[in-house]
């Protein structure tokens, strides 16, 4: 038994993770990022809109134009925390966020206290529930509903103490009710959405897992043929010439005795070979033989440094980034195949380097590599990617922390 053990690999795979469209299809919601500073500069323009149409209601307007200042910065921070770069986007942050955003529009009521006429043209509500509607993309539904509930809460009890001095006077919860609705109801339909796109990936995931467990025997036995076709093709190409030849000389000399006994350790290496192979191994050498290399040649250069088999501690989703990955690096232009290495160690939390040396990487391959990379690590791992001179070096590993 490897120092990966099942219990270890269950360990790893069962490590629960929130549940969110950046976790399931993190591809999906990079390309959805440029809603985030969209929506971060209509709420903005519409708190500078809505400051100028108060300005003979304002009472401290140092502090209202303070609060315009904190709105830009939490949407900043917003826009640039959410980037695919930067994935995943945590609890602290959304907090974080949420709370300035509250802050300034809290700041803004208290700007126009006591001589506002109207508090349906306040921005605070509107913004905050701008920036909720796709904070559902990033965090739980469940996370977001209660934020939303207390920002809905704060701005609906201050319009509410606000009644006596606007100019329609009503009951408070009249008040309360149109500071708040916005809020939950925006809220509500941005997590309408997520629900769904989660609903959707987790059943096109069960699906997909139907098929692939269907496949398995028909996998095994392809693995089984290709196997039994790579010593077909040693023996055709090596033992049956040295045998035809042994028949037509009629004798065994000492060179002959010490061929066939290479030709048995050829044989014998092969199949070892065959029966080892990682799925690390197995992708990288598939990925290199759509350059035109010889996937037997491949073999042999012993790419992969996993003894402890660690790859099978990836799950189904990560398999199919870290494939993507390889075979992104696989086809940058000036790659030196014999320089790509891919090492595992730390069976705890299995971490993977893969290095090569490559001419300078385009940028449309930099950016794909960038994307992927960002995907790794919403979906429960550490990624990173550095360069230095022609040496490229991908590093992705399972954190050592617990809150996954």
């Amino acid at each position: 038994m490897t120092a990966l053990d099942d219990a270890t690999i269950v360990r790893l795979r069962s490590g629960s993770f929130e549940r969110t469209p950046q976790r399931l299809d993190p591809l999906g919601v990079q390309s959805a990022w440029m809603l985030v500073p969209l929506l971060c500069v209509v709420a903005v323009g519409y708190a500078v809109y809505s400051t100028v149409q108060h300005a003979h209601q304002l009472r401290d307007p140092a502090l209202a134009y303070s609060a315009i200042v904190l709105l830009v910065l939490a949407g900043i921070a917003f826009s640039v925390r959410a980037h695919p770069a930067l994935a995943p986007f945590g609890r602290g942050a959304h907090l974080s966020v949420m709370a300035v955003t509250l802050i300034a529009a809290l700041a803004f009521t208290a700007a126009a206290w006591g001589r506002n006429l109207r508090i349906q043209d306040d921005w605070g509500q509107i913004a905050v529930a701008l920036f909720l509607i796709a904070m559902p993309l990033y965090r739980p539904i469940s996370e977001v509903m209660g934020v939303a509930i207390v920002s809905a809460f704060a701005l609906g009890l201050s319009s509410a103490l606000q009644g006596p001095s606007l100019t329609l006077v009503t009951s408070p919860v009249v008040y309360f009710t149109v500071s708040a609705t916005p809020i939950v109801a925006l809220a509500l339909g941005g997590c309408g959405y997520a629900w769904t796109m989660t609903g959707e990936t987790l059943a096109w995931r069960q699906v997909a897992k139907r098929g692939q467990a269907e496949l398995d025997t028909e996998l095994r036995e392809t693995a089984r043929r290709m196997v039994g076709q790579e010593q077909m093709s040693t023996l055709n190409e090596s033992t049956v010439p040295f045998l035809a030849d042994l028949l037509r000389r009629g004798e065994i000399t000492q060179a002959d005795t010490a061929e066939a006994r290479e030709l048995a350790v050829r044989l014998r290496d092969g199949t070892v070979t065959a029966v080892d192979r990682t799925w690390l191994a197995e992708r990288l050498s598939h990925a290199l033989a759509q350059r035109g290399l010889d996937q037997r040649t491949t073999r042999t250069l012993r790419m992969v440094d996993d003894p402890e088999r660690l790859d099978r501690v990836l799950s189904d989703e990560q398999r199919a980034i870290v494939g993507a990955i390889i075979a992104t690096t696989a086809s940058l232009p000036g790659l030196d195949p014999a320089s790509v290495r891919i090492v595992a160690s730390n069976p705890e939390h299995p971490a993977f380097e893969l290095t090569a040396a490559a001419g300078q990487i385009p940028r449309d391959q930099r950016r794909a590599l960038s994307a992927l990379l960002s995907s790794l690590r919403s979906v429960a791992m550490d990624a990173s990617m550095r360069s230095h001179g022609q040496h490229i070096t991908i590093r992705f590993a399972y954190p050592e922390g617990e809150n996954r």
